[in-house]
């Protein structure tokens, strides 16, 4: 399948999406944050200002997006799972630092068949448009 550059580059944003929301996990040790019987209670947003309430909406926008891609890029297989998170690295780095450890001969091609195996799963679950074929 055939792929435009446009939808190369929207595969490569919505990558970035999952890797920042991957990043940003951290497991809940220890003790919880709240008392049991306040657990549930929240604060009004009324309060907040429109910058403070965008970031509330982007990050529930990179949160459902990275829900959605994980189980995506789990279904690759090591090679090309490999790939996408050594390219997410260098695009979060903003140069090429990081080197692919098993293969980096092939680490481009890799990465262009881990896109290429999952565009349609991307159009699927909403996250992509379908667009016209034309050569990537």
């Amino acid at each position: 399948m055939n792929m435009s550059c446009t939808a190369v580059e929207e595969i490569d944003a919505v990558l970035i999406e999952w890797y920042e929301w991957s990043e940003s996990y951290r497991p809940a040790t220890g003790y919880g944050r709240a008392d049991p019987s306040f657990r549930q209670c929240r604060s009004s947003r009324q309060w907040m200002t429109y910058d403070e309430l965008n970031d509330v909406v982007d990050n529930q926008l990179r949160a459902a997006t990275g829900e959605a891609v994980e189980p995506i890029i789990q279904a690759l297989a090591l090679p090309h799972r490999v790939a996408v998170m050594t390219s997410m690295r260098n695009f979060a780095a903003g140069a090429a630092v990081f080197r692919n450890p098993r293969s980096p001969e092939t680490q481009e091609r890799d990465y262009a068949e881990a896109k290429r195996l999952m565009y349609p799963k991307l159009i699927a679950k909403g996250l992509l448009r379908r667009r016209g074929t034309a050569h990537s």
